[in-house]
This record gives C-alpha cells, sequence and structure tokens, in this order.
C-alpha cells in the first residue's frame, strides 16, 4: 500500500478545521476525492477543499466526535504532530490560550500592584477612552475615534469572559488584597 500524504493541522476553532497536505498541492483528482469521501462522514458538516493552496476546510459541530471519526476512517492522508515552542511534539497551546493567560496573568499583577483597585480591563479602556477622546479633540472622528470607542465598548464584553474563567477565589483574592 502507497504512503499516504503527510497534512498538518493549519487551524482549529470551534466548528472549523483547516488541514493543509503540501505533498498534493494542485492534485485536483486527489482533493476532489478527499472532498467527496469527508462529506460522507457523519461528523463533518461541509468540506471546502483548494488544490492551489493543499488546504482542506472542514466544518464541523463536535470535535471530539471529529477526530474519533478521523481516527477510524481516514486512509487518505496522515496527520503529523508539528513541534511546539520547546521542540516537542504533542501538545500544543493555542495562541488564543496563551494569550488568556498572559493577560489573566497581567490582571493579576497590576491587581497586586495596585493593591487591589485597578485590574487590566479597567485600565485597557481608560487608555482606549483617553485615546478616542484625543482623536476626537483633534477633529478625527471616523474612523480613530469611532473605533477606539467601539473597541472600549467591546473590551467590556469580549475580555469579561477570559476574567470570570479565573479558578475561584483568583480575582477576588486579588481585588481583596
Amino acid at each position: 500500500m502507497p504512503e499516504l500524504p503527510r497534512g498538518r493541522i493549519a487551524h482549529l476553532s470551534a466548528g472549523r478545521l483547516r488541514l493543509r497536505i503540501p505533498d498534493r498541492r494542485r492534485d485536483e483528482p486527489y482533493f476532489r476525492t478527499v472532498a467527496e469521501r469527508l462529506s460522507g462522514w457523519d461528523t463533518i458538516d461541509d468540506v471546502e477543499v483548494n488544490p492551489l493552496t493543499a488546504s482542506i476546510l472542514v466544518h464541523f459541530a463536535d470535535r471530539d466526535a471529529l477526530f474519533a471519526e478521523m481516527e477510524r476512517r481516514n486512509d487518505l492522508f496522515t496527520i503529523a504532530a508539528e513541534p511546539t515552542e520547546n521542540g516537542d511534539a504533542g501538545n500544543r497551546i493555542l495562541l488564543t490560550d496563551r494569550i488568556t493567560r498572559l493577560w489573566k496573568d497581567g490582571d493579576k499583577a497590576l491587581r497586586r500592584v495596585s493593591g487591589g483597585s485597578t485590574d487590566l480591563r479597567s485600565a485597557a479602556f481608560a487608555v482606549l477612552l483617553a485615546a478616542a477622546a484625543y482623536q476626537l479633540m483633534r477633529g478625527q472622528i471616523f474612523p480613530p475615534a469611532g473605533s477606539l470607542l467601539w473597541d472600549a465598548g467591546e473590551m467590556l464584553k469580549l475580555w469579561h469572559a477570559a476574567l470570570d474563567d479565573a479558578q475561584p477565589g483568583e480575582t477576588r483574592q486579588a481585588a481583596g488584597g
């Protein structure tokens, strides 16, 4: 049996998985076959392929079920684990997880330094609000001031979830001194 082409996960988010198979770049019959076969899987809602970029975009509802089915049924390609920052293959940390961790660590540090009177979200909000006021004074209403005000307002909703995911007592303890 011929060796399967080596693929890699280029992107994984909620409901979307992008695979790249560089060895099959521009191989239209191969990618047509991949699209047809993957479309028949129970866990896959939709498949888009692009032979020019050697890309397979998979839309799915349940990530765990998708990977379980991929393990059972995939005879189209292998998925290689890429090295992480420390050179190990395997468990990679998503960029969003890394940023969330940095945000939480920065928040804890600012709360500790300020004696619990300021958190990172409030500080970032104040900076964006001040930048928007500066742009308004310069007469730059659209887009700089509008964008900064929009971002400041969105920040209160977007980063709220990241901070609320902290372990029980983390933010209260830091805020309490």
